[in-house]
């Protein structure tokens, strides 16, 4: 390896923010709204089941395949699985093989997983198909976040950060759109269209620059930063900024300062991961994830139907589109509002906002009529569970429950959606950026996993009603989690988030 000699002086800084009303932010709207195909296929592959599954386990000719409700279960759940495997593979390959080439190659899985469920025959297929295209849903999950970050400024980071919501939801509802209008395997084959379009167009898309760096490929960083930034763009600042922030500074003398640039991505050592610089951001990472599955939405989400069935509902189809719906409207207005009002505030308030929807959910469950239970209308039930218990005729607060599960839908995803994942592309340095987001990935799928697949298990176990308030008690320690914890990002260079984490580290070592 080559080390590379700097000349670097007092007037660069982590602080740099260059000539920020002359950078053009036409071509970075671009490569994100292309790197956005990525989420927009991953949202088809959540979306998909829901439609598919109406036609697979109704199917009435003698050749076609027939799931049962166990089987659907596991067609459903089946890309978490996957997603865990393209998340142990998409964070290395990013590292080692760059940011764009690791985007590009989610298509590879997602076409392939869609052309086998197109074809498939038999069960086998279609799980092998969903496992397929899982570990591409895996390899985006780590790949667009990160590249994105890097190729925006920081003055429109978090908007663009922040794309990726409304296209995973925008995926999820064209999977509901084109599942009315097609059958499961003319649907399937629409879902490799948007990784296939992926592919194409990133083709001619410009690499990270902080990664080219990071390698030690100066001249197609200035490259990628011009074709981003425009002609008029400080891209030489820009440039000398991230390197110094990846070098190693070995002397002075007067007013210079000379660092190595070596290749960071081959630095890491384990001796790094047990830093605090390294520790703070891998606990807010995981933690993140972690509180966004353990604040029970998807579980919510994937059983809307009934919830809504209860308070007289019976599309399912509508249900769907309800629910998407206000997610979508909440991921556009987190677009608007992440790089006003800043990260912290939306996760807080928006922790605070799914406490009351689920502790509201709950109570629904705790005071109604279920509309074909005449038992619970007596007087014995009031005596078993308290007076309010099973109180109420259902149709008489079904307001509540629809109410609910909008309102849980609007503020999950305005926050706790998008913003773990700008989140934790924002605040890991770059030699391990791409290694600690795969490692959150994995997390997100297992705990996704894990509280979908044990959501019947505790309904039996404590009742629906105290899982839903099990989840509002998640939500709240996740309310204290990022007002102990986490940071606020808003409007800082990647650099300058990475100098906070340094100087808590030097403050420690200070004390010690």
């Amino acid at each position: 390896m080559t080390d590379v000699l700097i000349e670097y002086n007092r007037q660069s800084s982590c602080q740099y923010h260059g000539h920020a009303e002359k950078d053009r932010v036409g071509r970075t709207i671009l490569a994100t709204f292309i790197a956005a195909l990525g989420p927009l296929s991953f949202g088809f592959c959540m979306g998909y089941s829901s439609p598919a599954l109406e036609d697979l386990q109704n199917a009435d000719k003698p050749n076609d395949v027939r799931l049962s409700s166990e089987q659907g279960s596991w067609f459903s759940s089946l890309i978490a699985i996957g997603a865990i495997f393209g998340c142990s593979v998409g964070g290395p390959a990013m590292d080692r093989f760059g940011r764009k080439f690791a985007t590009m190659l989610c298509a590879i899985p997602f076409v392939l997983g869609w052309l086998l469920i197109s074809y498939a025959t038999d069960i086998e297929m279609l799980y092998a198909g969903r496992i397929i295209t899982g570990i591409g849903c895996g390899v985006i999950s780590c790949t667009s976040p990160v590249y994105i970050a890097e190729i925006a400024a920081a003055r429109v980071r978090g908007v663009l950060g922040s794309v990726r919501g409304p296209a995973l939801t925008l995926g999820a509802l064209l999977a509901f759109v084109m599942g009315i209008l097609f059958h499961w395997r003319w649907l399937a084959f629409i879902g490799a269209v948007p990784p296939a379009l992926l592919l194409i167009l990133m083709i001619p898309l410009p690499d990270s620059p902080r990664w080219l760096l990071g390698k030690n490929f100066e001249d197609e960083a200035l490259d990628s930063l011009s074709w981003l930034r425009g002609p008029e763009a400080d891209v030489q600042g820009e440039c000398s900024t991230v390197k110094a922030n990846l070098g190693d500074l070995v002397t002075l003398y007067g007013d210079h300062r000379y660092f190595f640039l070596t290749d960071r991505h081959e630095k890491l050592n384990l001796a790094d991961l047990k830093t605090l610089a390294m520790v703070k951001p891998l606990i807010i990472s995981v933690g993140l994830v972690m509180l966004q599955q353990l604040s029970g939405f998807n579980s919510v989400l994937f059983n809307a139907a009934a919830i809504f069935k209860i308070a007289g509902f019976s599309d399912e189809k509508l249900v769907s589109f309800i629910i998407v719906f206000a997610q979508l409207i909440g991921k556009t207005a987190a677009c608007f509002l992440v790089d006003r009002v800043g990260r912290r505030v939306l996760l807080l308030t928006a922790s605070f906002g799914m406490t009351m929807s689920l502790l509201a959910l709950g109570t629904y469950f705790q005071v109604y009529i279920p509309p074909n239970d005449h038992t619970m209308g007596n007087d014995t039930a009031p005596q078993i569970q308290g007076f309010i218990s099973h109180s109420v005729p259902a149709d008489k607060i079904s307001w509540l429950s629809i109410l609910s599960v909008v309102v849980l839908g609007l503020t999950f995803s305005f926050a706790w959606g998008p913003m773990p994942w700008l989140v934790i592309s924002e605040i890991f340095p770059l030699r391990v950026r791409g290694l600690a987001c795969s490692f959150a990935s994995i997390v997100f799928w297992a705990t996704l996993f894990t509280v979908t697949k044990t959501y019947r298990y505790l309904t039996e176990a404590l009742s629906i009603q105290g899982v839903y308030w099990l989840y509002a008690g998640f939500c709240f320690i996740g309310f204290v989690f990022v007002y102990l914890i986490l940071p606020e990002t808003k409007g800082k260079t990647l650099e300058e988030i990475e100098a906070i984490f340094e100087q808590e580290k030097n403050q420690y070592e200070r004390i010690l």
